[in-house]
């Protein structure tokens, strides 16, 4: 299980799942699935929610994406 900031920071920017999709030209499975911990997203994924949420992948994801 990976733990993220997706849901926290979505929230914080009032959107729903679905407009979050749709604002990073994703689907709404993913996003929920991101938010639960049960996928890791592809770095072009993380991206654009983070480019929508106003944030950074590192802050987002944590534990996914760190320079080794």
């Amino acid at each position: 299980m990976h733990t993220n900031k997706v849901k926290e920071k979505r929230e914080l920017k009032k959107l729903k799942q679905r407009e979050l999709a749709e604002r990073s030209h994703t689907c709404q499975t993913t996003v929920s699935e991101l938010e639960r911990g049960v996928r890791t997203p592809w770095l072009k994924v993380a991206e654009k929610i983070a480019k929508v949420l106003g944030s950074t992948v590192e802050d987002l994801f944590p534990n996914d994406f760190k320079d080794e």
